[in-house]
């Protein structure tokens, strides 16, 4: 039996484990906050969780709750910046387990937050009482992305249980922050956390996916002018009133009309991409009274953008301009428009990364998962993720590589397959073995 045959075969029979250690993650309330001064439930009890067990194998741990004020005035107008965070009780968490010296070292990196949950009628069970049923795990985290997170603590695990020993540093962290932003990659890069190369363990089907998009979320503004609903309204040009409901509809179709452009874009499309960039409307807030014509609104948008696009910052600051101009030509075709023109507030950018897909790391890789059984194919990952934060600042090129369908992602009854996570553990620890000797 080769050694990679004996990697696979340990791993295939002990799948509870990976189940029990997922249970374990999946059951912390680790809920990040729309209000980023204020810690989620759980988020630091997960992180302490995962300590133990990172020191229960050896390694040199770090958990420290970030400067938020400090990191963004170092780096104000950079990815990973954003304004107003703070991290008491939102800890990060790093961990080295030192080679012998002369490999490659390799970083396994993921996030503990988690999303609300929602309604929890829409749940058939407890978001944070994790059940197997049918060979599926259910929880809310268990694709996004405590499944990856489960994945490669056990790969870690497993391989020190068959006494391989690595010349290569394993560098193992989680952050908090993600869903609102990625400020935790942040501060784990500039805490000094890196490697040669990384893999991110976001859902993407167990397909390697060296690339993500970057987000932009605005917020556009909406002034019409209000007044009473049922009555006959005097004209637009004296006193109205204007019905804001109708502006936002124009804006809404507006935005169809470029996406519709962009759909033919070679800027807005890429070969690892099932979809082409959008701008998607993701929040609607229209209105004051229920017999009142609406007065004002807010459209919130969510902008994808690719690697290609990015500014001299590294961020989307040419495709916020193309948006910009966009929305000052859907008014200036509305007289009412034009002379109360529409405003966008820009909330966040989020930024993205390309590893080229000749990168010695990236076909190492595949040699693993084709010893997993699974494709070396390569795919986009169609979503946001921080992989840019540890590439391009912390110059450790990091790969998309996690268990479970992405579209499971922030749905209630969110669950990922017990062979999901068995490959992925599999191709994981395959690639250690492989790139740190």
């Amino acid at each position: 039996m080769s050694l990679s045959e004996k990697i696979s075969a340990h791993i295939e029979a002990n799948p509870q484990r990976i189940v029990d250690t997922l249970c374990d993650i999946l059951s912390f309330p680790s809920i990040v906050l729309t209000d980023p001064t204020q810690a989620g439930p759980g988020e630091r009890d997960c992180q302490l969780y995962l300590q133990k067990r990172l020191e229960a194998l050896g390694m040199t741990t770090d958990l420290w709750d970030p400067d938020g004020p400090a990191l963004y005035e170092k780096y104000k107008g950079r990815p990973g910046a954003n304004k107003g965070r703070t991290f008491e009780g939102r800890p990060n968490l790093g961990g080295t387990l030192k080679g012998s010296g002369g490999g490659k070292s390799i970083m396994l990196t993921g996030h503990i937050d988690v999303v609300p949950p929602g309604a929890r009628a829409h749940w058939n069970t407890d978001p944070f009482a994790p059940q197997v049923i049918d060979q599926q795990v259910f929880g809310r985290g268990a694709v996004d992305m405590k499944g990856g997170v489960a994945c490669m603590l056990m790969a870690v695990e497993f391989l020190q249980e068959l006494g391989i020993t690595h010349a290569g540093d394993i560098v193992f962290t989680t952050v908090v922050d993600e869903e609102i932003g990625g400020m935790g990659s942040l501060a784990m890069v500039d805490r000094g956390f890196k490697a040669d190369a990384g893999i991110m363990t976001e859902p993407s089907a167990n397909r390697i996916a060296p690339l993500c998009h970057g987000i932009l979320w605005g917020k556009i503004l909406v002034n019409g002018v209000g007044g009473h609903a049922e009555l006959m309204p005097n004209s637009w040009y004296s006193t109205g009133p204007v019905d804001a409901v109708q502006l936002c509809r124009q804006i809404m179709d507006g935005i169809d009309i470029i996406n519709r452009r962009w759909q033919f874009d070679p800027k807005k499309n890429h070969p690892l991409m099932e979809l082409p960039n959008q701008i998607l409307v993701t929040q609607l807030k229209v209105g004051e009274h229920a017999s009142s014509t609406a007065g004002y609104g807010e459209i919130v948008i969510d902008v994808q953008y690719l690697p290609s696009e990015k500014d001299e910052f590294g961020l989307g600051g040419h495709v916020k301009r193309e948006v910009e101009e966009h929305l000052a030509n859907i008014c200036l075709a509305d007289p009412y428009l034009r002379q109360h023109p529409a405003k966008i507030e820009w909330i966040l950018d989020a930024d993205c990364a390309e590893i080229p897909s000749d990168h010695p790391f990236v076909q190492t890789f595949q040699q693993a998962v084709i010893e997993a059984d699974l494709s070396p194919v390569l795919s986009g990952f169609g979503a946001h993720s921080d992989i840019g934060l540890p590439t391009g600042l912390g110059n450790t090129p990091t790969v998309n590589f996690g268990p479970g369908d992405p579209a499971q992602s922030h749905q209630p009854n969110e669950r990922v397959s017990i062979a999901d996570l068995v490959s992925c553990t599999k191709a994981i620890a395959l690639t250690i073995e492989k790139w740190c000797k």
